[in-house]
């Protein structure tokens, strides 16, 4: 995902956030958020699910 791109509106918010020096955890958890939108597959989600719980232990 390009975050520089302005033609998606998660990519904006993420743009400024990125801009007012928001926390790095924030901003890699908003990136997860809009990633998961955009996938269509349940079984693709579950993944990406697992793999975020990974990451937080």
């Amino acid at each position: 995902m390009n975050i520089d791109d302005p033609d998606h509106p998660g990519d904006k918010l993420l743009q400024l956030l990125r801009d007012n020096e928001i926390d790095l955890n924030v901003v890699e958890g908003l990136r997860l958020v809009v990633a998961f939108r955009k996938i269509k597959d349940p079984a693709d989600r579950r993944i990406l699910i697992e793999l975020a719980e990974r990451l937080v232990k």
